[in-house]
């Protein structure tokens, strides 16, 4: 397996937990995926296809998603939600690597940014102050 900035048998092991866990394995059932891809284009039968999902893929369904959760179009994006996922890790004190490794983030520097703007008084580290 692959994705957009690894090679094949590159890819890292992921821990999935509750919901994200069961829908995963719901899908691998449902779309019967043995081996190939994992997230894949689905036909207008429900069938999965046997190719990748490609990014423009992912983002049109983000974007059907958000409308039908009731925002805008263009409220967020798959950057946004990878980006925001380091930013509330960040507010809820986890270890930069914990939330590098499960956003597959190879750029320390970059995984900072993120942490960095959280501002400085919604950062939960600023109780150990006293």
């Amino acid at each position: 397996m692959t994705t957009k900035t690894t090679q094949t048998g590159k890819t890292p092991k992921l821990v999935l937990k509750g919901r994200a866990a069961q829908a995963l394995a719901y899908w691998i059932e449902t779309a019967a995926i043995n081996d190939g891809p994992l997230f894949r284009p689905v036909t207008q039968n429900d069938g999965a296809l046997d190719r990748r999902l490609s990014l423009d893929g992912i983002y049109q369904i983000v974007q059907k998603r958000i409308e039908q959760a009731g925002f805008p179009k263009g409220f967020a994006t798959p950057h946004g939600l990878r980006s925001g996922f380091l930013t509330q890790a960040a507010l809820d004190s986890a270890p930069i690597q914990a939330a590098m490794r499960l956003s597959v983030q190879k750029s320390l520097a970059q995984a900072q940014k993120y942490y960095d703007d959280v501002d400085i008084t919604e950062n939960p580290a600023t109780d150990l102050l006293g």
